[in-house]
């Protein structure tokens, strides 16, 4: 088209995104695909997955993408969010949906709300070390990538969905985020109001060069200005600075694309952090609340999120971010409706000439039922976190283990409060009051309550096999090996959980089962999946080497017991196995620091003593076999094989047979 003497050329950038976007979103759908037909798949690459970086120090793939595109955002600026973040592609689609129905959204510029990101990502990321260097960090936290060598994770995976929430969780989150936050906020409400990467970015976006900047000769029409969907005075910056210096620019070019005088384009310039007076976006007069309307806002959100998050076991931290700041500009809303005479949003009246209209009673009526559910969340909040903090005392997790009467009675009191009162009874809660039920020797209401978990969600691993155990305790053997085999047939690996060591254990009682009555197919079956679940259970591991062992597969119970002795620490009997298993392969030298380690572990076992005298005997070292016979005879004066054969190297040094000669070293 023309406008005056200069031809503007419609440049396709909108369209370039948009494919960007779209195959961002195709990308992911193969990786699920691709998980779910060959099982295995690449590692999430997911910039949630930087918490396993923070709390078990290794690397994962979700950390490499977000230290590429943190550098790549220190050259170029923060175009991630635009173009390659799948949560402002939903807010773009709401943005555009809404305005082909006729609303379009307008952005709301709090002086408080803007520090929400900043809030969050030091929630998300510094928190958790400050706490780690005070306190230190429990051994299982967050423990669930698998890891390599060197610091690093396995960079494949057959769980793809380890860091992500149920479906029916992730598609609210999408909701509230991507859709209800634009209707109510305006476009891209959630980046620049709660989103904690965005923050990230933002920092790092003021030290980089790449800026949208002057080019030509630029004429101040505000056309760069009305195309961004960011809500910067672009045409401003531009003419005070040269350039845009606002950390909310997110380089999608629209404003590029609009230019009627081209005089604006990508480029490189001196970055803001070094330049003086740039206004990172803070325009005075421009604000659509009062101040003591924004330090409400702040301060709901703040109680908001420690209501929401975890609220019944269903709400992760974004999503009740995205909440929260919902509920604090509604709160807001409300407030206004009832104090005002003429309010109105989205062009829908709520009050007019201080009379209600039906939009302000329904509005005010929400509001009240709205404030009843968050006081009645926050009853359940307190007796949850109570109740767990409780629990976690009695489990030796926070202040020390410890069997006070006193802190079950009160765990056992926030549970049964929370689970009575609440409008959901979350599985897990309901199978930490079976432990507590437990503690406190109420084995049947115990039961009671496991049998609950179990009806309800079938898949649950931790539940059977507490119920199995309990079970087996009580002398129900046929009920205990059905809830361990139901707990291997029909269990699902949960994040988060211990649920990996409890399928194995069921596999290994399973075996054990199977090796009294006598089948050893089943047997060795069960012992194999119960290694082959988790690699390095030295329980499993010992148990499927006396298998073998008992059998003669000498080799293979050899190299399960070391790999036990590797992940279990130090136990008597598998030094003790260990060593046999090398004599009876015809190597001494290789049992000796077994031997060895077993008398000094044991040092009042009269058969420790005697093993390590025959492995002496054996490589020929008489001296050193005569002492650890004649330790043995003091534990034990009845025990004839040793006393015979310290007998027998006696009578060879009293006839100085040479033979006999000793070679200890």
């Amino acid at each position: 088209m023309r406008q005056g003497m200069v031809t503007v050329v419609k440049k396709p950038y909108a369209r370039w995104r948009a494919y960007s976007l779209v195959g961002i979103h195709l990308l992911f759908a193969t990786h699920f695909i691709h998980w779910k037909i060959a099982g295995r798949t690449l590692a999430p690459l997911e910039l949630n997955e930087v918490l396993y970086t923070l709390h078990q120090g290794i690397v994962t793939a979700g950390f490499i993408l977000m230290a590429a595109v943190m550098v790549a955002t220190l050259i170029f600026g923060r175009f991630f969010c635009s173009w390659g973040c799948h949560i402002l592609a939903l807010q773009d689609l709401s943005a555009w949906l809404l305005g082909r129905l006729g609303i379009r959204p307008r952005p709301l510029r709090s002086r408080t709300l803007t520090m929400i990101p900043m809030l969050v990502m030091f929630y998300m990321f510094i928190w958790p070390q400050l706490l780690s260097a005070f306190h230190g960090v429990p051994e299982n936290s967050l423990r669930v990538v698998e890891a390599g060598t060197g610091g690093w994770s396995s960079f494949t995976t057959d769980d793809l969905w380890r860091n992500l929430p149920p479906v029916e969780v992730a598609l609210l989150t999408f909701f509230i985020c991507g859709g209800l936050i634009v209707y109510l906020m305006g476009n891209r409400g959630f980046c620049f109001n709660g989103c904690p990467y965005g923050a990230l970015f933002g920092i790092a976006d003021q030290f980089a060069p790449g800026r949208i900047a002057l080019a030509g000769n630029c004429t101040q029409c505000g056309l760069c200005t009305a195309a961004c969907t960011s809500d910067i005075l672009v045409h401003r910056e531009i003419a005070q600075h040269g350039m845009v210096t606002n950390p909310r620019c997110l380089k999608d070019l629209d404003c590029v694309a609009v230019c009627p005088e081209n005089a604006i384009s990508f480029g490189f310039r001196k970055p803001p952090v070094f330049r003086k007076g740039h206004p990172l976006g803070n325009y005075a007069g421009r604000y659509s609340f009062t101040l003591g309307e924004d330090a409400a806002m702040l301060g709901l959100f703040l109680v908001s999120v420690a209501v929401l998050r975890g609220l019944y076991d269903v709400i992760p931290l974004l999503l009740s971010v995205g909440l929260a700041i919902c509920l604090a500009f509604f709160s807001v809303l409300v407030w206004r409706t009832i104090t005002g005479r003429n309010i109105a949003v989205r062009s829908i009246s709520l009050r007019k000439d201080g009379g209600w209209t039906a939009a302000g009673r329904l509005t005010a009526a929400f509001g009240f039922m709205l404030a009843l559910f968050m006081a009645h969340s926050a009853v359940i909040q307190y007796h949850t976190f109570s109740g767990k903090r409780k629990f976690m005392q009695l489990a030796g997790v926070a202040d020390g283990p410890t069997a006070d009467p006193e802190i079950l009675q009160k765990a056992i009191h926030h549970y049964e409060r929370a689970l009575g009162w609440g409008l959901m009874q979350p599985v897990d809660q309901r199978k930490e009051l079976a432990n507590l039920y437990l503690l406190d020797d109420r084995t049947e209401r115990s039961v009671e309550k496991l049998t609950e978990v179990v009806n309800i969600d079938p898949a649950n691993i931790g539940a059977h096999c507490r119920l199995a155990a309990i079970l087996a305790e009580t002398g129900d053997r046929e009920g205990a090996l059905r809830h361990w085999t139901l707990a291997t047939t029909e269990g699902r690996v949960r994040p988060h959980t211990q649920d990996v060591h409890l399928l194995s254990v069921a596999h290994l009682r399973l075996g054990q089962h199977y090796d009294r009555a006598g089948d050893r197919a089943k047997a060795i079956e069960r012992f194999t999946l119960a290694v082959a679940t988790e690699p390095s259970h030295p329980e499993a591991l010992l148990a499927l080497g006396h298998f073998q062992f008992r059998h003669g597969n000498d080799a293979e119970a050899l190299l399960n017991f070391e790999e036990a002795l590797k992940h279990g620490g130090e136990h008597p009997m598998l030094h003790n196995n260990i060593g046999a298993l090398h004599m009876r392969m015809g190597d001494p030298g290789k049992a000796r620091p077994h031997l060895e380690r077993l008398a000094v572990l044991l040092p009042d076992d009269a058969r420790a003593h005697y093993s390590l005298s025959m492995m002496h005997l054996s490589a020929g070292r008489q001296s050193a076999a005569q002492l650890s016979l004649r330790k043995t005879l003091e534990l034990d004066p009845g025990h004839e094989n040793a006393a015979k054969a310290l007998a027998r190297i006696l009578e060879r040094n009293e006839r100085r047979d040479p033979l006999a000669q000793d070679t200890d070293r």
